[in-house]
C-alpha cells in the first residue's frame, strides 16, 4: 500500500491529480448526498416521522473533511506559485 505523503512533498502533477480527485469526489459525493437529503426529507413529511430530516441535515457534516481537504490542496498551490513570481 503506498504510503500518504504530507502535501508540501508532492510534486505540482501530483498535486493536480490529487485536485482533480478532490473535485470529483465532491462532485459525485455532493450528487448522491442531494439525492438522499430529497428521498429523507419527502419520508419525513410523508410518514411524519420529522426526526429523519434531522439526519438529512447531519449529512453536510461528511462533506466538510473532504472540502478542507481541497482547500488545503488550493492553498499548497498558491503558496507554489507565490514562490515561482
Amino acid at each position: 500500500m503506498p504510503e500518504n505523503k504530507v502535501l508540501s512533498q508532492l510534486t505540482n502533477e501530483e498535486l493536480n491529480k490529487k485536485k482533480k480527485q478532490s473535485i470529483g469526489v465532491m462532485i459525485s459525493f455532493g450528487v448522491v448526498m442531494f439525492i438522499a437529503i430529497v428521498v429523507l426529507v419527502y419520508l419525513s413529511f410523508k410518514t411524519k416521522k420529522y426526526a429523519l430530516s434531522g439526519i438529512a441535515a447531519s449529512l453536510f457534516c461528511v462533506f466538510i473533511p473532504i472540502y478542507v481537504n481541497n482547500i488545503q490542496i488550493n492553498q499548497e498551490l498558491k503558496s507554489r506559485q507565490s514562490k515561482k513570481d
